[in-house]
């Protein structure tokens, strides 16, 4: 299915291995319609990627206050309408409003889990398709660890991840913390004092990958709170993730570029360092990116890259082998 996405996306033909080409986006920012070819439709400040339950790359599309999937080489919206505003529990995801969404995933039970900035809350799809809370009141503070965190306050969080033991971390940026919801609700600071927190995303064991992005660092975290640097040297990364081929990739979004780590050692992925927009259909180390948000590694080998500046959703092929 991904080599087909890139197929109608990439004209003429895919990317050659090592290179880079714009699966969706381009030189206007905005919204120009429901359904359309990708490489047809608008983007505004991507910030984040995820793939739904069939497989299919999915955008946060943090400034048309959507989430959208790629379907048959078309986005298709799949939550918000459109407007800025806070999302309304009880109804239809696809239907409510929503203050800036910047992360987004699916859970192990099928169920659409976003995390809309500005509203200091994570929302959820209910069983029915409804906006449900599953974490903050929508007030901005740091209050509730050892409660439900329903009740609990926290301070635009950025990120968030979900384990297979049923736990939901958020990274709660304005706090400088990480904390974590347990499968009961419950929430607890596991980590503190880490300013500007930005994304967390499941690593191994029920550990989260942290991006540490003050720091240029990627930690990984243990629900115990104990912690390791596995990479380093980054300037203001925004996200860590782990590949399906055990690689890590890292979006180094002050420096433009993102990284493959293993092991310690880092591997430029894409970027020449230099912010702006630059490169389609040549090397991919070559091609300027701006504020790179995110990555996800597709099942063929290619590297999806939220490039927000640009508003373009972008593609590396053949980066790991299948």
């Amino acid at each position: 299915m991904a080599l087909a996405l890139l197929v109608l996306a990439c004209a003429p033909a895919p990317c050659e291995d090592g290179d880079i080409c714009t699966v969706a986006g381009g030189d206007v920012v905005g919204f120009n319609g429901e359904g359309l070819p990708a490489p047809e439709s608008w983007l505004y400040l991507p910030s984040a990627l995820t793939e739904n339950p069939a497989g299919e790359p999915c955008i946060v599309d943090f400034n048309n206050q959507r989430v959208r999937c790629l379907s048959a080489g078309r986005l298709v919206t799949v939550a918000g309408n459109g407007f800025h505003d806070y999302s309304t529990p009880g109804t239809p995801i696809l239907t409510t409003s929503m203050d800036n969404p910047i992360d987004a995933a699916w859970s192990a039970s099928g169920q659409l889990v976003i995390l809309p900035v500005h509203e200091s809350r994570v929302i959820a799809a209910d069983e029915d398709g409804n906006v449900t809370l599953l974490a903050g009141t929508g007030d901005e503070g740091y209050t509730g660890d050892g409660g439900l965190a329903t009740e609990a306050t926290f301070a635009q969080p950025s990120g968030f991840a979900l384990t297979d033991d049923g736990a939901l971390w958020i990274a709660d940026t304005l706090n400088g913390a990480v904390r974590r919801v347990d499968a009961d609700g419950i929430v607890e600071t596991v980590l503190a004092d880490l300013p500007g927190v930005q994304r967390v995303r499941p690593g191994a064991e029920n550990h989260v990958l942290v991006a540490d992005s003050f720091g240029g660092r990627v930690l990984d975290l243990a629900p115990d709170g104990a912690m390791i640097v596995l990479g380093e040297g980054y300037a203001y990364p925004w996200s860590a993730r782990l590949g399906w081929d055990g690689a890590i990739y890292v979006a180094s979004s002050g420096e433009s570029r993102v990284y493959r780590l293993v092991e310690g050692q880092n591997e430029l992925v894409a970027g020449s360092g230099e912010s702006g927009f630059s490169g389609d259909d040549g090397p991919a180390t070559d091609a300027r990116l701006a504020w790179p948000a995110d990555t996800l590694l597709l099942p063929d080998g290619t590297l999806l890259i939220a490039d927000m500046q640009n508003g373009r959703l972008r593609a590396v092929a053949g980066v790991a082998e299948p």
